[in-house]
């Protein structure tokens, strides 16, 4: 990088200054990890948009703690400080650091160059960490960040969400009929903890309340009332949706929290498994087309390793596909294949190419579907 380049974007980008970083512990951001060394203050050159910082302790072995981390929506030339708690092991939010203490920063910000990190923007044939990190968070709005994660943004390994909830008021109701005197406190406690706002989808519940008969068998196999339920009174529109489809899978990914699995997987049944929805052009246009170009994009990301012990769990992504390729194989509407098929076309080569897996097509889902047998006969799926 020549030196104008630098200048310009040391002085358009964000920077993230830490206070009393200790050395060698596993520090990151976006797709990026590093060991910290002895000078290291922070990263410069940050591009405008949001970021998400990480971090772990490492003990005497060199073995990495829990992950810890928060994301940011970083302004142009904004300074972000934190201070390291070393007994916490844990970046303090903003409001620990003082007002002055930024001032001093800003006015000083040339002589702590040499303990900041570049961002990293270069990269081999255009594809640097950072063009890859805005294909996985172009959905992603601002106003998400405070929405649904707990405050201040920060999050670790250990934080849970309305999916971990709704276990632990089973396990709490199972106890409650064994040992009537804990049940109630445990859960008020429980309770108080800090959470994601992801808003809990209940896909073996996909029908309206007081439907008929008929109605509950419908969309109990498809999920299209429950998916424009939500996008009406939830998301307000796609883009909302597929923000918390990119949101979730990074809270997983880079965030190593499995509450972000829950809600991802639980997306991508509610879209693929909406059959009626691809008879609306606009719906396919909006939400269909990007959600599976959006996937390619994630699974493209995934080493072989974490798709095999995470996303193979109970063949999950094989059963979602199979179930759009089967409702875009018997849809009615011409427009909905033609913008549809070719994406689900290049997704099928990819999860070939990349992981060794053959999804079926149309004709072959509907052969498996009429026998009625097999893991890709149309069934309610349970995600518990």
């Amino acid at each position: 990088m020549d030196q104008d380049t630098a200048r310009a974007l040391f002085a358009k980008g964000a920077c993230l200054v830490i206070f009393d970083a200790p050395s060698g512990m596993e520090f990151g951001m976006d797709m990026d990890t590093w060991e910290t060394g002895p000078l290291f203050k922070g990263i410069k050159m940050i591009p405008p948009g949001i970021h998400y910082v990480h971090y772990s302790a490492v003990n005497s072995d060199k073995q990495a703690g829990m992950r810890s981390g928060f994301f940011h929506n970083y302004m142009s030339g904004e300074i972000v400080a934190r201070r390291w708690c070393a007994e916490t092991e844990q970046l303090f939010p903003r409001d620990n650091v003082s007002e002055d203490d930024v001032v001093r920063i800003r006015a000083n910000i040339r002589d702590l160059d040499s303990g900041l990190a570049a961002y990293p923007l270069g990269g081999a044939d255009g594809e640097s960490s950072y063009l890859r990190w805005q294909r996985l968070t172009g959905y992603i709005a601002p106003e998400m960040l405070t929405r649904l994660l707990p405050c201040g943004g920060e999050f670790t390994s250990a934080t849970g969400s309305a999916y971990e909830d709704e276990e632990m008021q089973r396990a709490q109701r199972i106890l409650h009929r064994t040992e009537p005197a804990i049940a109630a406190s445990a859960v008020a406690a429980d309770a108080d903890a800090d959470r994601f706002g992801f808003a809990r989808i209940d896909i073996k519940h996909s029908f309206p309340a007081g439907a008929a008969a008929e109605d509950i068998r419908r969309y109990s196999l498809d999920k299209t009332w429950l998916l424009r339920t939500l996008l009406c009174e939830h998301w307000r529109s796609a883009s909302g949706l597929l923000g918390e489809m990119q949101l979730s899978f990074l809270i997983i990914f880079v965030g190593q929290n499995f509450a972000g699995l829950e809600h991802w997987k639980h997306l991508l049944h509610l879209v693929f498994g909406s059959a009626e929805a691809l008879e609306d052009g606009g719906l396919v246009a909006d939400l269909f087309v990007p959600a599976v170009r959006l996937l390619a994009v994630q699974l493209r990301e995934c080493p072989r390793e974490f798709v095999a012990s995470v996303l193979e769990q109970d063949n999950f992504i094989a059963v979602v596909l199979g179930s759009l390729v089967l409702n875009l194989h018997e849809c009615g509407s011409c427009s909905g294949r033609e913008a549809l098929e070719p994406e689900v076309g290049r997704l099928r080569g990819l999860l070939y190419a990349r992981f060794g897996w053959s999804l079926p097509d149309g004709q072959q889902m509907q052969e498996m579907a009429d026998l009625e047998e097999g893991e890709y006969a149309p069934q309610v799926v349970s995600l518990d």
